[in-house]
């Protein structure tokens, strides 16, 4: 009989868990922006998949409905923290107290964000300096006040990018630029936090049917454009975007740290796609 090459005697071994990697049980989980839209939705996953998540956000009476959601999908510990993740203080501090009020932290959820859509010159120094403190400084320093609990049990952080990071979109250059600056700082995040044990990866979504595409929507030549520069002819969900964030926060991506995982049915392999243009 002819010897196998070494390649070809590599063992097959399996966690006995294989099946299971996406099971969240136990774990304690803090979605920043949760209150509502695709925060309350990756919230939701979490729920389902077994974490335990408290949601922050600006506004309680979205965060008390946050709440009644989460219990729907099992989890019925849910609870909700107020905080401003523009104002790095607040940002910590929030991280702080989910971390006290579920006795730890496992994964933290850098989803809060925001942006103006203006063309570039009629953005004011104000609104440009809110969207990067939200949607770069924020993750910064709840990042920074959550790596001592999350190397406790090698957890993670998935930061909420978008495909702007990578494609340009009309009026919303200063939002583009965060999101890149958002993407970078994952990398560099998970390149100091490795030998931790502490993952840090982003998801980029693409074309979301959200409410924030509404105005797409109504146009039929931009829905056209966008389904037809989709490889897989059709919008993203919320839940599609939410099944990856709980992927990568999960044993499945054990081995998976620094990475943007694009989440836009391929739109990006199309060159001139509507997103450069919408």
């Amino acid at each position: 009989m002819t010897a196998l090459p070494a390649h070809a005697a590599v063992p097959v071994e399996l966690p006995e868990r294989f099946a299971q990697l996406a099971d969240l049980s136990g774990r304690r989980a803090l979605v920043t922006g949760g209150g509502r839209g695709l925060g309350l939705v990756i919230a939701c996953a979490l729920a389902q998949a077994g974490a335990h998540v408290a949601v922050s956000g600006r506004h309680e009476q979205f965060l008390i409905a946050a709440v009644d959601e989460l219990r729907r999908y099992g989890d019925g510990d849910a609870l909700f923290i107020e905080g401003d993740m523009a104002d790095a203080s607040a940002a910590a501090a929030t991280v702080r107290e989910a971390g006290a009020r579920l006795g730890g932290l496992d994964v933290l959820v850098n989803n809060a964000g925001t942006g103006v859509r203006k063309a570039p010159e009629d953005v004011t120094v104000e609104e440009f300096d809110r969207i990067f403190a939200t949607n770069v400084r924020g993750p910064y320093f709840a990042s920074c006040a959550a790596v001592d609990l999350l190397a406790e049990t090698a957890g993670t952080i998935v930061n909420v990018a978008s495909l702007g990071a990578y494609q340009p979109v009309r009026d919303l250059a200063a939002y583009c630029a965060s999101k890149a600056a958002l993407v970078q700082l994952t990398a560099a995040l998970a390149a100091e936090w490795g030998g931790r044990g502490v993952r840090v990866n982003a998801v980029a979504p693409g074309f979301i049917d959200s409410p924030l595409n509404a105005h797409r929507k109504e146009n039929a030549e931009q829905v056209e454009a966008i389904v037809g520069g989709t490889p897989l002819r059709r919008w993203g969900t919320p839940a599609d975007v939410a099944h990856a964030v709980v992927m990568l926060a999960s044993e499945g991506a054990s081995f998976v740290t620094g990475q943007t995982l694009v989440v836009d049915g391929g739109s990006s392999l199309i060159k001139g796609a509507a997103w450069g243009s919408a």
